[in-house]
């Protein structure tokens, strides 16, 4: 089920090796039966060393791998304490296990969004995964707005963007401008094609009126590993400019699965690939996730259920 190599880039990550052991953990067969220790962790860097030839240090001499583990031990109980019932995984004495809560089902949100930020390690889920992310981003997107806003996907191969828009951008543009309260410029030829501007997602609350501008904001979803380069993506003076007249900067979110934090203010990443927009990383999204009142186990678009299903199918202790 879960195809990677052990690899220096991932021993030396501490945020990238605690993703593998709870994917290891979460969707292992019965080599490893929802647990893992420090010395089944160890034995396995060992063996892949011997067998495949991966280096792991400057000279000949296999490194010392209790560091490693201990650290994503760490992070994993932090991720345990920052996200309570939702955070499936728990350490007991070197040993991280497979525990969800079956009280609430807000723990498939997080393996499908450690499933999302490693999709290229689960072959059979890949692509459904890419796909599906942007829907979870809805839903994640709606518990931030007030029940009567309008949360719709405009991304080029959504029901939404067809049913409520049109797939191509000559028709989609102008009712962007209609729930926007401005207008298309004249100088600017739209496309016959699917084009989507850079925009995954928008929230509209509308007041109806016909006063420009009611409460929105757009959003770009992506699993990409480098997701920082589409941060800018879904901000209208980028997407938008010489299409649609807008004088104000609404917010600009940016949705990734993945979990790039170290503790509570220290990040993975340099501060210019977080900045410029409201990113909703793996924490911030199963947060929103706990608190909207529109998604929880039993009411889910089919097509995401389709990949709870499958996830839980993989999962060693179900």
């Amino acid at each position: 089920m879960i195809d990677f190599r052990w690899d220096q880039e991932i021993i030396e990550n501490v945020i990238e090796l605690a993703d593998c052991i709870e994917l290891l953990v979460a969707f292992s067969d019965d080599t490893h039966g929802g647990h893992l220790t420090k010395a089944n962790f160890i034995n396995q860097l060992q063996s892949e060393l011997v067998n495949n030839a991966v280096s792991f240090s400057h000279g000949d001499e296999i490194d010392d791998f209790n560091t490693p583990f201990e650290d994503a031990i760490s992070l994993i109980e932090r991720r345990a304490s920052w996200l309570g019932e939702t955070y499936p995984f728990k350490c007991e004495h070197d040993e991280i296990y497979f525990a969800p809560s079956d009280s609430k089902k807000h723990y498939l949100s997080y393996l499908f969004l450690l499933a999302c930020s490693s999709h290229n390690r689960i072959p059979p889920l890949a692509h459904n995964l890419r796909i599906q992310f942007e829907n979870l981003c809805k839903e994640a997107m709606r518990a931030l707005f007030p029940d009567w806003a309008e949360v719709l996907l405009f991304s080029q191969n959504s029901d939404d963007r067809k049913q409520k828009f049109g797939w191509p951008a000559i028709e989609a543009i102008p009712k962007l401008a209609e729930k926007l309260n401005t207008i298309v410029y004249s100088d600017q030829e739209l496309s016959k094609t699917q084009q989507e501007f850079g925009i995954d997602l928008i929230a509209i609350c509308s007041f109806e009126d016909a006063l420009e501008y009611p409460f929105f904001a757009f959003a770009q979803c992506t699993v990409s590993k480098e997701w920082w380069n589409k941060k800018h993506e879904a901000k209208p003076s980028h997407a938008l400019s010489g299409f649609l007249r807008l004088d104000v900067e609404p917010p600009n979110f940016f949705f990734i699965p993945h979990f790039p934090r170290r503790n509570g203010k220290k990040w993975s990443e340099s501060r210019n690939h977080t900045i410029n927009c409201i990113l909703c990383d793996r924490y911030r999204i199963c947060r929103l996730l706990e608190k909207s009142t529109t998604f929880n186990y039993k009411n889910i678009p089919a097509p995401m259920r389709d990949i709870f299903n499958e996830i839980q199918k993989y999962l060693p202790l179900n």
